[in-house]
């Protein structure tokens, strides 16, 4: 089984193990906000955007800040 998916708007593919799907619509726009970017997104089941982001420091320093507060 493969966990390779070829993203909607990206001409190259990703590992589901190194991404993070965010469904809260404000912190995907603070991510954005601050330049980090996703490789891909979709809509789900219950008409939700999901953004789906790289795992990496970026956006582990991001999250921390988001869950402290401090992402403006």
């Amino acid at each position: 089984m493969s966990n390779l998916v070829k993203p909607a708007f990206q001409t190259r593919s990703y590992n589901t193990r190194d991404v993070v799907a965010v469904k809260d619509r404000y912190q995907s726009y603070l991510y954005v906000r601050h330049g980090f970017y996703p490789v891909d997104m979709y809509v789900d089941s219950n008409d939700n955007l999901v953004m789906i982001f790289p795992k990496n420091e970026r956006g582990k320093e991001l999250y921390e800040k988001y869950r402290k507060y401090e992402l403006k």
